[in-house]
């Protein structure tokens, strides 16, 4: 019989020093502060939506990636690519230690199928967080309020929606950086940070964290490559 290994199990399995790495990382990055000032003014949607346009797919691409998953139970590491579609598709397919893989069409904000889900939900906790890792920033949806605010070297801006707020730093002068950070009332739900390439505005490495669940995923890009289009069965769900 097949056994079937939850990416939690598989941390147990790969143990080393994760607690030690997340628990320096969490410490030096002060955790739950906010990316961005308190009370910031309101801001135009329209002025929103082209600040966002500025970090959106234009064309097909293909990601080449190395990533690393990290509770206070252990590490592990594999790989992935990722095949991202203008506006707003993209599909995750990663390849983890002991044979494990696994694959999820996003659309939008919303995961539109995943394989095998447990391990997904995990490694995709929150769509927006997950496009702002790979250097897209969502456009407000219609029913938020918009904030935000332009200095010298920095866009700051943010939705709110009800008791949510998706908030965006980033930074225009080297290191280029993009920041995400998402909060549900005044709780941290998750928080990226990225860097670009300086030359060439490439996205480079992202760290995705979740205090709750004390979770840190690292991602890094080994390679970015521009196609013309993606066929339609690549965003079908695999055949049992």
């Amino acid at each position: 019989m097949t056994q079937r290994l939850t990416l939690d199990q598989l941390i147990c399995k790969t143990y080393y020093c994760g607690a030690v790495v997340l628990l320096l990382i969490n410490g030096c990055r002060g955790y739950p502060g906010r990316i961005g000032p308190a009370g910031l003014e309101p801001l135009d949607a329209a002025t929103a939506s082209n600040w966002a346009a500025e970090f959106q797919p234009q064309q097909a691409a293909r990601y080449d990636l190395r990533w690393t998953y990290t509770t206070q139970r252990g590490s592990v590491r594999g790989r992935a690519s990722v095949r991202v579609a203008p506006p707003d598709s993209l599909r995750f397919d990663y390849r983890g230690p002991f044979g494990r893989s696994g694959a999820a069409v996003v659309v939008g904000d919303g995961v539109i199928w995943s394989e095998p889900e447990e391990d997904v939900d995990q490694l995709i906790p929150v769509a927006p967080l997950f496009w702002a890792a790979l250097g897209v920033a969502r456009e407000p949806p219609a029913d938020a309020a918009v904030f935000g605010l332009e200095t010298a070297t920095q866009r700051i801006w943010q939705y709110v929606t009800g008791g949510d707020t998706l908030s965006y730093v980033v930074t225009g002068e080297p290191p280029y950086r993009l920041q995400a950070e998402m909060r549900s009332f005044d709780a941290v739900v998750g928080l990226v940070e990225l860097e670009y390439d300086d030359s060439t505005r490439a996205p480079v490495e992202a760290t995705m964290s979740f205090p709750a669940s004390a979770s840190i995923f690292l991602l890094s890009v080994e390679n970015l490559e521009t196609v013309a289009s993606f066929g339609p069965d690549t965003w079908k769900r695999p055949p049992d």
